[in-house]
């Protein structure tokens, strides 16, 4: 089984959402599929079909939590040396992109990622969430400060300087 890796923020959020799905989202999809079956006709039931469809989304969505949770791996935020300072789980890594954008990004396991880039996000406060497998993770993997490195997006090949790592 793949272990998965995640920050202690990041499983805590999971473990809350999970609980948050369980103990009031699904109860309360289970009373709008009880009150839509006593309307009777579930054929053209829409009521009926759309909390059916939740209560699909919504299982598949604590399946999913449950299976990142179960062998989880808590990344440790340590402190590293000055020469020690590679693109691990945990680092924050500011990078120059070809066409001069730069980024901040923080390396965190699959589940807890965010999606796409957004030009006005170059503060460590507002660093995007990637993960360590996605195209830019593996292409600054134990990467250091100042070492070039090339990945393929979009059919492009791109080319980056990392400025910091963290």
């Amino acid at each position: 089984m793949k272990k998965n890796y995640l920050t202690k923020e990041g499983y805590e959020q999971l473990v809350q959402e999970l609980n948050e799905l369980k103990k009031v989202k699904l109860p309360a999809i289970l009373e709008r599929l009880w009150e839509a079956k006593a309307m009777g006709d579930l054929s053209e039931n829409f009521e009926y079909k759309s909390a059916l469809e939740d209560k699909d989304l919504t299982n598949s969505r604590m399946s999913e939590i449950e299976t990142l949770i179960e062998d989880v791996e808590i990344i440790k935020e340590e402190k590293k040396g000055k020469l020690d300072k590679v693109v691990d789980y945990g680092s924050k890594v500011t990078v120059k992109m070809d066409d001069n954008d730069i980024y901040t990004v923080t390396i965190v396991g699959t589940g807890e990622t965010t999606m796409g880039f957004d030009k006005n996000l170059k503060t460590e406060k507002d660093s995007i969430k990637i993960s360590l497998e996605s195209p830019l993770g593996l292409a600054i993997k134990w990467k250091q400060a100042w070492d070039i490195a090339k990945m393929r997006l979009n059919n492009e090949r791109k080319e980056l300087k990392i400025l910091d790592v963290k």
